[in-house]
């Protein structure tokens, strides 16, 4: 990336912070959802077995999932109500750049959403203490985010012009990030309670990597085109 693309990507994507921090609307919304999912998730699963370690990671990453696709809607929002994606599309910046600060926006949304989601997983679902297991879950959520980031930028730009963007966006977006849910819950499994497979732990991490990396040069080689008429 050449410095004037790097300035305008920092650009972009402190902007769509600063909007954040002044609004508080993505953020708070998706942390508040992703809290209620797994109280109710407690409520059905918790109260009906006396081992719900084996299904921390599923609950948690199916959770982190459906609060990704609130984020992903969000995103473009203030573009498109405000007309300014309209600018930046007429504005000397590369489509890429774009994409990429999109991405990087969302996963900082979603590594936000997981600061709480993942103690609020621990406490509700993992019979044994986890804290000595953060580092590991963090690597775990960055991988994930990676990947999630990218794919939300590229559909959520597709949907972008939809009439049912709404229903549109869930469609295209929830399907292509089920092997991320799998990988990373199975991730979580390996190393979270007392559980500690290290193989599997990295075999998961490399797939989440392995994955990003596909559908980052699938977002480099389509999304030039998104906005094309």
């Amino acid at each position: 990336m050449s410095a004037g693309a790097l300035r305008q990507f920092r650009a972009l994507l402190v902007k769509d912070l600063r909007l954040e921090l002044h609004t508080r609307e993505t953020g708070s919304s998706m942390v508040l959802f992703a809290v209620a999912a797994m109280v109710i998730f407690q409520f059905a699963i918790g109260t009906r077995t006396d081992e719900t370690t084996p299904f921390a990671g599923g609950i948690l990453w199916a959770t982190l999932a459906f609060t990704a696709v609130l984020g992903v809607g969000r995103t473009y929002a203030p573009e498109r109500e405000q007309g300014v994606l309209d600018g930046l599309l007429a504005a000397p910046v590369s489509r890429m750049t774009l994409m990429v600060s999109k991405a990087v926006a969302i996963a900082c949304y979603m590594l936000a959403v997981e600061v709480v989601a993942v103690p609020v997983a621990g406490i509700f679902f993992l019979e044994d203490a986890f804290v000595a297991d953060l580092g590991l879950l963090l690597v775990v959520c960055l991988l994930a985010n990676a990947g999630i980031g990218i794919l939300g930028a590229l559909f959520g730009s597709m949907s972008l012009f939809s009439r049912a963007r709404e229903l549109v966006l869930p469609v295209l977006f929830l399907p292509a990030i089920v092997p991320v849910v799998i990988a990373a819950a199975g991730a979580t499994h390996a190393v979270a309670g007392v559980s500690n497979d290290m193989a599997e732990y990295r075999g998961f991490c490399l797939f989440l990597a392995v994955y990003a990396l596909v559908f980052g040069l699938v977002a480099y080689a389509t999304y030039p085109y998104v906005f094309d008429d």
